[in-house]
């Protein structure tokens, strides 16, 4: 009965991190689009990596290791590089591209389930 309940919370958990992450993807996908519309990206990058950060969090232990894994890159790249200079900009556009990718492979797993 224990497991039977775990299990039971355990899915509503899921369930609500694929809410959110069906949200994140949203605004990941704006913000990856105004990376290339603003003089300064910091800010946007800043966002994209708070976005990944909560992703990183969570995604390994619902059962999406790989969108941890590069959601956790994400957050440490944002970290430790100055947005401003265009490698960095660069390298933010391939890493969001990634990420965009990945979840959205997530959401087509979860619909062929639903």
């Amino acid at each position: 009965m224990l497991q039977q309940n775990t299990a039971i919370r355990l899915e509503k958990i899921r369930t609500h991190f694929l809410t959110e992450l069906e949200k994140q993807y949203l605004e990941v996908e704006m913000l990856r689009g105004r990376l290339d519309q603003v003089a300064d990206p910091s800010e946007t990058c800043y966002t994209i990596g708070r976005i990944c950060h909560k992703i990183a969090g969570t995604a390994a232990t619902l059962g999406f290791p790989d969108l941890g894994n590069i959601a956790a890159e994400i957050d440490d790249f944002v970290a430790s590089n100055d947005a401003k200079r265009p490698e960095t900009l660069s390298e933010m556009r391939d890493h969001s591209d990634h990420l965009l990718v990945l979840m959205s492979l997530i959401f087509d797993d979860e619909s062929m389930f639903a």
